[in-house]
């Protein structure tokens, strides 16, 4: 049947017609209707292509961390961290950079789908509304991820007092219910631990990440690293049962399943109390001995314990912080919902299979993907007569509900969040609704009024009423509420818990994605090609396993295993040196179906595994390597100068000079700005938020997985991780800048030159693509364009000229058969060469790495500047490959152990 109006349209004509909407809708960027407040003073006649900044949030598992968005010709390029937030202090982590591809995402939900296909906003709310008004809520269920949002609740609460029958119920993921269960037992009330690493001089962890991904990544690593910094140099000890990022900043780290966890707490509960202790294997015991030196030394000891961890262990560790006299807070949870997160979930699921559930609508999670298997959770929605899912990217739940309707990007409305330590922030937006979006406090007033209109900032700004005007343009323009962390606590006694000792058995372990956290990044093409830290593979993970596990199935890396627990994946396995016998590990976010080219078919979905359900593992058919940026980890002899480990206090040996027939320089009069950097491997974490940073502010296209798995990779800057005999740790590496630079000569049209300032720098439109000075770099930094990666699209069908919205103005777009690689952010450095030439007074230009880094582990500045001067000073210091003469600017200090 032809459509009303004319001819049928062909998928040519309909595929350029979308693709014309999509470039009129990048085109018309702007900002929101509502007054929004720069972080700074700015002018208000800033000219056009000047950068602007404005304090933001994004939510992590409904946590907050501040960011600064810099907003060029009306569209955000970049988000960096907000110095005044307690989550991010001013830095980043590869979910907070790569969060501004989501925005232009292609593959956005954009506008409503109904029963019968495309549809709109007011059919959705008259379907909802017309069910639910009559019986005041009876049957229905508002599902959400965790809510901190004062508005939010403000919302629900609303909901819940005109429709006494709604129930609602938020779930995420990865929980915090053992945590909580362990300090019920412990003090006798939910309390969230916070642990304060800046004042500890030993660290303890029973299986727990600090360093790893979470709503608290930022703060917790920039914390650690301070303490770091601060002599007399602390102690860490991990017992794990799979490297982490934790453990390999770890002084002394000993892989532990389940069972030694719990024989440890036993071990240092009799240690520490005189009793008679527990027989443990010898291994386990002198790393026991250690610990229990370590606790014992006086100081600022301080445990803590994995969330995945059992809450007995939780429970132990509060008791034993409590005997030590750890510098720990406790606080009342800022989630205030008192139900575990499974048992509500559960609870929901059961009501459904029921079918006392007959409207169900569910706001920005996925537990058609995530959900316990038990739940059987799709089976139970589609016993549910109307279902509503409000995504901004179609997922696994969306494919499965009545109603799609589009979420907003947290960008594009007024929100306001709690950090984990409870400050407020009020989330100003950035642009305008690219789409016909909503907001989350928008979909659940349309279950009150069909006729709502979107009117976030009209909620905020109700909830926040009491600032007054002044202060509401003082709190937006800074992004956080002033005194709003919450007070600690004073918890009591603490009641001696132990765990029982589990028998001797194979263990699965599904943890969050360090790039995509527990799915919800799958469908970012950044996140996606961010190497794992750990093992370096993008799009894909295999499962980890010790290697006399691997060899008992007669598998090798690559080679396929199938792995039952109630569900059945199949995925490549891969030897992982640290991890502990018995123990395997999976990483969450992977396996997705539904969400668009980029997720759809990659790795294997972990969450269909149930954890209650006996684990066998078996050899598969087949093989799949997944793709890794990295193949050698282990140095050995002459390659341990690569990555120095030193004992505290120790001293880099005085390199030899090299004899050279030309005479030294003359030192120039008025010669420019000399530039040059210094990496602290000591503090680097590898979290890659880097890497992700100089993505984003320097254009760098994602290439996909084929272009990767042929050794493409276009990144400028990677994270080497290392194992040395003395240790192993994280070596950041960007263009050396080499004053000798050996790519330079060897160019036939001297697109490689050197600048007046010290910078070895690529001029795009001589290359011709010949390619000797990559043979000829040393430090292998360079990066090719095979082909027009930035042209090109990961996307599928979905039109992506939203993504070029993205690009940053200031950085040149690379062509095919161009040569690319790090310009120490050139661009920046000649925005603050050109604000001091107009006579202003420009902040020192920072670069988009040095910004990220959580530990501060990246110091930029010229040669004159006392934060260089001080590190080429340092004992420590180090430059790469010393010996081969380039005298690259970029330089390092060595890595420290503990032991």
């Amino acid at each position: 049947m032809s459509p009303v109006g004319g001819d049928a349209i062909g998928r040519r004509a309909l595929l350029k017609l979308l693709a014309a909407g999509a470039a009129a809708s990048v085109a018309a960027c702007s900002k929101p209707d509502e007054t929004i407040h720069p972080l700074v003073d700015q002018p208000d006649g800033t000219l056009p292509g000047q950068v602007r900044r404005y304090a933001s949030a994004l939510p992590l598992a409904g946590y907050a961390r501040g960011v600064t968005g810099l907003v060029v010709n009306e569209r955000p390029v970049k988000l960096e961290g907000l110095a005044a937030h307690p989550a991010s202090l001013g830095a980043t982590d590869v979910f907070t950079e790569s969060a501004i591809l989501d925005l232009y995402d292609p593959q956005r939900l954009q506008a409503v789908n109904g029963p019968s296909g495309p549809s709109n906003w007011p059919a959705a709310a008259r379907a909802l509304y017309g069910r639910v008004a009559h019986r005041r809520g009876s049957g229905l269920a508002l599902l959400t991820g965790r809510v901190t949002s004062p508005t939010m609740l403000a919302r629900i609460a609303a909901l819940k007092a005109a429709l006494p029958g709604t129930r609602h119920v938020r779930w995420e993921p990865f929980d915090d219910d053992a945590a909580l269960a362990g300090t019920q037992a412990t003090f006798g009330r939910r309390l969230t631990a916070r642990p304060r690493l800046a004042e500890a001089d030993a660290i303890l962890l029973l299986d727990a990440d600090p360093l790893g991904p979470g709503p608290e990544q930022v703060a917790l690593a920039r914390a650690w690293s301070q303490r770091r910094r601060t002599a007399p140099m602390p102690r860490m000890i991990a017992f794990e049962g799979s490297p982490s990022i934790s453990g390999a900043m770890a002084d002394l780290r000993v892989p532990a399943g389940p069972q030694a966890i719990a024989l440890a707490c036993h071990y240092l509960h009799a240690a520490l109390t005189d009793a008679p202790r527990p027989p443990v294997p010898s291994d386990l015991a002198r790393a026991l001995i250690a610990a229990t030196a370590m606790l014992r030394a006086g100081g600022k000891p301080l445990v803590l314990a994995g969330d995945h961890q059992p809450a007995e262990v939780h429970a132990f560790a509060a008791w034993l912080n409590a005997q030590v006299g750890a510098p720990v807070d406790y606080l009342a949870p800022v989630d205030t919902d008192a139900t575990p997160h499974r048992a509500a979930l559960a609870g929901l699921a059961r009501d459904m299979h029921a079918g006392r559930i007959d409207t169900l609508v569910i706001i920005d999670a996925n537990p058609c993907y995530a959900a316990p298997p038990g739940l059987r959770f799709a089976d139970a929605m589609a016993k549910v007569p109307l279902t509503v899912a409000a995504v901004r990217i179609p997922d696994e739940t969306s494919a499965r509900a009545t109603w799609q309707v589009p979420l907003s990007h947290p960008l594009e409305g007024w929100h306001d969040w709690r950090a984990a330590d409870g400050t407020a922030s009020i989330a100003q937006p950035l642009i305008r609704p690219m789409w016909d979006t909503r907001c989350p406090s928008d979909v659940v007033d349309l279950i009150l009024d069909p006729a709502a209109a979107p009117k976030s900032y009209a909620r905020v700004r109700e909830t926040w009423a009491s600032l007054g005007a002044d202060g509401w343009r003082k709190v937006v323009a800074a992004g956080v509420v002033p005194d709003t962390a919450a007070a600690p606590v004073v918890p009591g006694a603490a009641r001696l818990v132990l765990p029982v000792i589990p028998t001797a058995a194979a263990s699965l372990s599904i943890v969050p994605s360090p790039t995509l956290y527990d799915g919800r990044l799958s469908a970012n093409a950044w996140a996606q090609e961010c190497p794992e830290p750990l093992t370096k593979e993008v799009w894909g993970a295999s499962a980890r396993m010790h290697p006399d596990d691997m060899a008992a199935l007669g598998v090798i890396d690559g080679d396929m295993v199938r792995i039952e627990r109630g569900g059945v994946i199949t995925l490549p396995v891969r030897a992982v040196p640290g991890q502990a016998r018995g123990v395997t590990t999976l990483l969450a976010g992977y396996g997705r179906d539904g969400t668009g080219a980029v997720a759809d078919g990659i790795g294997a979905n972990a969450f269909v595994l149930d954890a209650h359900a006996p684990l066998k593992i078996t050899r598969a058919e087949g093989r799949i390597a997944v793709v890794t940026t990295q193949h050698q980890f282990a140095l050995a002899g002459e390659l341990e100068k690569l990555f120095p480990v030193l004992a505290p206090g120790a001293a880099m040996p005085v390199p030899d000079k090299h004899p050279s027939l030309l005479p030294n320089p003359p030192a120039k009069d008025n010669a420019p700005p000399q530039w040059a950097m210094a990496i602290d491997t000591d503090v680097c974490i590898g979290c890659n938020a880097c890497v992700v940073a100089c993505q984003a502010e320097n254009n760098v296209p994602a290439i996909g997985p084929h272009e990767m798995s042929v050794g493409r990779d276009m990144h400028w800057l990677r994270v080497d991780r290392y194992q040395t005999g003395e240790g192993e740790g994280f070596q950041p590496v960007p263009c050396m800048q080499c004053e000798a630079a050996p790519c330079e000569p060897v160019c036939p049209v001297e697109a490689s030159v050197h600048d007046a300032q010290g910078l070895n720098v690529q001029v795009y439109n001589r290359c011709v693509g010949t390619r000797t000075c990559e043979a000829n770099c040393p430090y292998k930094v360079r990066r090719f364009n095979f082909l027009d990666y930035a042209g090109a699209s990961l996307w599928g069908d979905a039109e992506d000229a939203s993504v070029t919205a993205q690009r940053n103005p200031d950085v040149t777009v690379r062509a095919r058969g161009v040569m690319e690689k790090c310009t120490y952010c050139v661009q920046r450095i000649a925005t603050a060469t050109h604000e001091a030439d107009a006579g202003g007074t420009p902040a020192a230009p920072v670069t988009a790495c040095q910004a990220a880094c959580p530990t501060s582990a990246i110091t930029f500045g010229t040669l004159a500047d006392a934060s260089i001067q001080t590190a080429r000073a340092d004992p420590r210091h180090y430059a790469l490959l010393e010996e081969l003469g380039t005298r690259p600017r970029t330089t390092y200090l060595a890595k420290r152990k503990n032991v």
